[in-house]
């Protein structure tokens, strides 16, 4: 099943394609999805409510922790703003390590701040240490 998914480039909702994937059959999974902050997509509303957007997110949250392996690591990026609601969301289903903030050095435009970092909450899929597999990449690529 996995197969028809390896070595490419699927263009199609998210949602749709996590449901067709197997329980715990990739070792790590990555979003970054819109921040919903009004801005013009093509094939995408921006512009949701906030609890419509934050039931969309725990949905695909959900599916991310399914997915994975139990050796598994979970990354989410966004905004501060919604980083706080999928932590919650993320914290009935899986295991915080860490919040890695991102240094987004940036100018406010108009009348808004912006966020001095974005942030990548870190979550596994097992409490015990032991369970989950950490790769440090920096050590991995000086060692080639």
């Amino acid at each position: 099943m996995i197969e028809k998914f390896l070595n490419k480039i699927i263009n199609d909702d998210c949602i749709n394609v996590l449901k067709q994937l197997p329980g715990s059959c990739v070792d790590m999974t990555f979003a970054d999805p819109p921040f919903n902050l009004k801005k013009k997509y093509n094939n995408y509303d921006d512009a949701k409510e906030v609890q419509d957007y934050l039931d969309w997110c725990n949905i695909w949250l959900s599916e991310m922790v399914r997915i994975t392996k139990p050796s598994g690591a979970i990354f989410v990026h966004n905004i501060p703003r919604w980083l706080y609601y999928f932590s919650q969301h993320l914290n009935k289903i899986a295991y915080f390590k860490h919040w890695i903030a991102w240094d987004s050095p940036s100018a406010p435009l108009g009348k808004t701040l912006l966020p001095n970092h974005y942030g990548i909450l870190y979550f596994t899929k097992s409490k015990s240490r032991k369970a989950f597999k950490f790769f440090d990449i920096k050590n991995a690529a000086s060692s080639l």
